[in-house]
C-alpha cells in the first residue's frame, strides 16, 4: 500500500479519544529513540503525557486545522516521551492535505521518525520527500526546516543514496547556527564522505563548482586514507588547515578528526607479528605477513614514526603459549596474530593477556576485557550486511542459493537468522555443489516445473493448444547468493531464462573473481555484492603490495587484512572510546564490538557491462508485478 492510501485508510478509520487518553494513562515511558523527533516546545518546558491528554482531548472540540494542529502537537509530545504507538495512533488521525506548509513539514517529520522506528523506510522517505515541500523551503521556520532535512538525510544515507544524502547535508549547512548543530552535521558529512571510494572523492575534489564541497572532499580524502600512518593523517590535516582557514569543518571539526591527536601518544614502539609462516596455513600467513609489512615500509618512506616489528612462525610444532610468552619477554607491546582459530580459542580461554592482542580471525565468542580484539574476514559480516541492505530496501521475501562450502553454508545460516530477526521470511533455501546443475536448480526453485504441469493438466481438459507463458513462484521479492564467479556466471543467466529477470540478487564478495574480465563477468551484469575497498582503492600501500608481491586475486584479501592490521591496531582505542566511529581500510568500514570483535561493512558494488562499479545512489528494488494475461492466454500456470 502507498503512503497516501495507508494514511487516507488510517484516518477513514475512527478511534475513540477516551480510549487514546487511557493508552496514554496506562503506558510507561521507555527511552526516546537517538536522532528522533527533535521537540518544537521551549526548553524551560518539561511536556508531560498529561500536556499530551489535555490536547487530544481537546482537539475533538476544535474545528479544522486547529484539531489537527493539536494532534501533531500530542503526537510530538507522546514521540519524544517514548509513546511512539500512542503517537502514531494520533498523527494518523491528522488530514494531511488540510495543513499548511509548516504544519505539513511538522507531520512529516513526527510521522517520518515513527514510520522509521517502524522500519518503513521508504514510506518515510517517501513523506519527506513529498512534491509538495520542494517549492516552500525557504519560507519554512527554521527550527521546522533543519529536523526535516536531518530526517531526508538520514534516510537517504541508510538506504544508500550517499550522493542525495552529501546534498542533503549541503542544504543542511545553510540553516546551522549554533555550534551544535553546525558539528552535528559536520559529523553527518564525514560519515557520508568517507564511504566514498578515494578514487571517486578525488574526482569530485578536482571538478566541484561549491568550494565548500571542494573542501570537504579534500578533507574526506585524507581522513578516508587510514592507511596512512597517524602521524602522516596529522600532518596532512595540518595543511588542509592552513589552506582552508575559515571551512566548517575547520572551525566545528567532525569528531573523528578530534582523535587523531589523542592516539598519536599511545602508539606501542615494539610489536610483535605472530602467523604460519609454513604448515597449512603458511601461505595465508606469508600473504598477511607481506600486507602488513607493505603498510609498515609506506609509512616508514613516509617519515611516520614506525614501530620495531617482530615476526614469529606459529606453524610450528613449538606450542603457542610459548611463542606467545617469547615475544612479550622480547619486549613487545602489542601482539597482532594468531591467525589460527584453534589458537584464538586459546587466547579466549586465557583469563587476562598481559599486552593488548589483535587476532587476525574470530573464536566462537567475544570478550568484553579490552586485552584481546579479534579481526578477520568473516563472511558472517557480509551476510549481515546484506540482510540489513535488502530489508531496508523494502524486501521483505528470500530466496537463498548457496555453495555446499563450509563458508557458504555459514554465510546461509547467518543470512537467515538476520533476515528473520528482522522481520523478513525465507520463502525457499536452496544449496548447490560443484556439479549441480543450475537449471535444474534454478527452474525447481522457482517452481517452474509445477507451472508447466498445470499448464499440461488444463490443456488435457481443454483439449485445445494454449499460448502459454510458465509463471515463477510469486513468494520471492530478493535472491541471496553466496557463490563462486564460475557459479554466479551460471545462475544469474538461468534466473533470467526462469522469468525472474526482475528480483534483485545481493551476493557477497565471493562473487566477483577480483579481476576485471568484463567478456566473462557479463553474465553477472546487474548483481550486486559486498566488495572489499581494495578494489576500487589506489593508494601508496596497495601500490606497493601489487609491486613487490603482485598477488593473485584469490590471495588479494589477505595481503588487504595484513595492511589493515597494521592501521587498526593504533586505532583502537579511538573505536573503543566511541564505538560510532569507523576505522576505513582495504577490507571494508572497520568498527568495534562491545564484546571485542571488529566489524566489518564493505562497499557495494554492482557489475555493469561485466565490469564491477562502487554504487553510491540508491534504486529501490521492489520486485515488478508478473505480465497480465493477453486476450486469448490462459490463467497463471
Amino acid at each position: 500500500m502507498s503512503a497516501s492510501s495507508r494514511r487516507t485508510s488510517t484516518v477513514i478509520t475512527s478511534v475513540a479519544t477516551a480510549t487514546l487518553a487511557l493508552a496514554l494513562a496506562a503506558c510507561q515511558t521507555p527511552a526516546s529513540r537517538p536522532g528522533g523527533y527533535q521537540p518544537t516546545h521551549p526548553a524551560s518546558h518539561q511536556a508531560s503525557r498529561s500536556d499530551a491528554v489535555r490536547l487530544l482531548r481537546r482537539a475533538d472540540t476544535l474545528p479544522t486545522p486547529a484539531r489537527d494542529q493539536q494532534r501533531l502537537q500530542a503526537a510530538a509530545i507522546l514521540y519524544e516521551l517514548g509513546d511512539k504507538e500512542t503517537a502514531k495512533e494520533a498523527v494518523t488521525k491528522i488530514i494531511p492535505e488540510q495543513l499548511d506548509n509548516t504544519l505539513f513539514a511538522n507531520y512529516a517529520q513526527v510521522y517520518g521518525s515513527l514510520l522509521v522506528d517502524d522500519d518503513d523506510f521508504f514510506e518515510a522517505l517517501d513523506l519527506a520527500t513529498s512534491p509538495r515541500l520542494e517549492g516552500v523551503w525557504p519560507q519554512l521556520p527554521r527550527d521546522t526546516a533543519l529536523p526535516l532535512r536531518n530526517l531526508r538525510a538520514d534516510l537517504w544515507g541508510l538506504l544508500g543514496n550517499l550522493d542525495s544524502a552529501i546534498s542533503e547535508r549541503r542544504e543542511i549547512s545553510y540553516l546551522t547556527q549554533s555550534d551544535k548543530t553546525i558539528t552535528e552535521n559536520n559529523n553527518g558529512f564525514w560519515q557520508l564522505l568517507t564511504q566514498l571510494p578515494s578514487s571517486e572523492l578525488q574526482q569530485r575534489a578536482n571538478t566541484s563548482s561549491d568550494t565548500q564541497m571542494r573542501g570537504w572532499y579534500q578533507l574526506a580524502l585524507l581522513g578516508r586514507d587510514t592507511q596512512a600512518d597517524i602521524s602522516s593523517q596529522l600532518s596532512a590535516l595540518s595543511r588542509w588547515r592552513e589552506r582552508w582557514p575559515a571551512h566548517s569543518a575547520n572551525t566545528h571539526p567532525p569528531q573523528a578528526l578530534q582523535l587523531l591527536e589523542r592516539l598519536a601518544d599511545q602508539r606501542a614502539n615494539n610489536i610483535a607479528l605472530l602467523l604460519p609462516l609454513s604448515g597449512s596455513l603458511g601461505s595465508a600467513g606469508r600473504a598477511i605477513r607481506d600486507g602488513f609489512m607493505a603498510a609498515h615500509y609506506t609509512a616508514l618512506t613516509a617519515g611516520a614514526a614506525t614501530p620495531k616489528v617482530m615476526v614469529y612462525d606459529t606453524g610450528t610444532e613449538q606450542p603457542f603459549e610459548e611463542i606467545y610468552q617469547a615475544a612479550v619477554d622480547a619486549g613487545a607491546q602489542t601482539i597482532i596474530g594468531p591467525l589460527d582459530k584453534s589458537k584464538v580459542a586459546n587466547l579466549l580461554a586465557t583469563e587476562k593477556l598481559p599486552v593488548p592482542t589483535l587476532a587476525l580471525n574470530y573464536g566462537d565468542q567475544g570478550r568484553l576485557t579490552g586485552d584481546l580484539v579479534q579481526f578477520g574476514l568473516a563472511i558472517e559480516d557480509e551476510a549481515r550486511q546484506i540482510a540489513q541492505h535488502a530489508y531496508r530496501q523494502g524486501h521483505r521475501q528470500a530466496m537463498i542459493l548457496t555453495s555446499d562450502s563450509s563458508w557458504g553454508q555459514r554465510g546461509a545460516e547467518t543470512f537467515v537468522e538476520a533476515w528473520q530477526q528482522l522481520g523478513g521470511s525465507v520463502s525457499i533455501n536452496k544449496t548447490f555443489t560443484k556439479s549441480s546443475k543450475f537449471s535444474n536448480l534454478i527452474s525447481n526453485a522457482l517452481l517452474i516445473p509445477d507451472s508447466n504441469a498445470r499448464k499440461k493438466t488444463l490443456q488435457g481438459r481443454l483439449s485445445a493448444p494454449l499460448e502459454f507463458t510458465p509463471r515463477r513462484r510469486d513468494d520471492v521479492d530478493m535472491i541471496f547468493v553466496a557463490a563462486l564467479p564460475q557459479q554466479a556466471r551460471q545462475i544469474n543467466p538461468m534466473l533470467t531464462y526462469y522469468y525472474a529477470n526482475d528480483l534483485p540478487i545481493y551476493a557477497t564478495s565471493h562473487v566477483f573473481a577480483g579481476k576485471a574480465n568484463p567478456n566473462r563477468d557479463r553474465d553477472l551484469n546487474g548483481v550486486r555484492f559486498t566488495a572489499l575497498p581494495w578494489l576500487f582503492e589506489d593508494n601508496a600501500t596497495k601500490q606497493e603490495i601489487e609491486q613487490q608481491a603482485a598477488p593473485p586475486p584469490a590471495f588479494a584479501r589477505l595481503y588487504a587484512l595484513g595492511a589493515d592490521a597494521f592501521r587498526l591496531y593504533p586505532r583502537l582505542p579511538m573505536l573503543r572510546q566511541f564505538p560510532a566511529q569507523k576505522m576505513h581500510g582495504l577490507t571494508g568500514a572497520l568498527s568495534l564490538s562491545a564484546d571485542g570483535r571488529i566489524v566489518r561493512e564493505q562497499m557495494w558494488a554492482q557489475i555493469e557491462k561485466g565490469i564491477p562499479v562502487p554504487v553510491t545512489t540508491m534504486e529501490p528494488h521492489f520486485p515488478t508485478q508478473q505480465p497480465s494475461l493477453q486476450p486469448g492466454e490462459s490463467e497463471a500456470f
